[in-house]
């Protein structure tokens, strides 16, 4: 975690966003600090809080292979207030993304 500080979030920057199905979208999130990018690792089927600044934060499990550097991906489907926000964000924009969290 960065800062060693649990409830700090990651600062990332939706870098690509792919419609998958209908209400269903994955983001590729790239780390805006780059030398925590480069630190970051995880285990496959750990998980993650990815928030959107004032509306909250929803869980999904990164995506993306825990082999690449500097950027993760997650998938996830509009469901409800936090997923709807998520949806509505473009490329450019910062998300919040607190992990690794779970045994993998």
């Amino acid at each position: 975690m960065n800062n060693q500080n649990i409830y700090l979030p990651y600062l990332m920057t939706i870098e690509k966003i792919t419609d998958e199905a209908p209400l269903v979208k994955t983001f590729r999130l790239k780390f805006k600090n780059e030398e925590e990018g480069n630190n970051f690792s995880f285990l496959t089927g750990q998980f993650g809080e990815y928030s959107v600044f004032g509306e909250g934060e929803s869980t999904f499990c990164v995506a993306s292979p825990s082999t690449r550097k500097g950027y993760i991906e997650c998938t996830f489907r509009q469901m409800g207030r936090v997923t709807n926000a998520l949806a509505g964000l473009e490329v450019g924009e910062t998300v919040g993304f607190r992990c690794p969290y779970g045994p993998g």
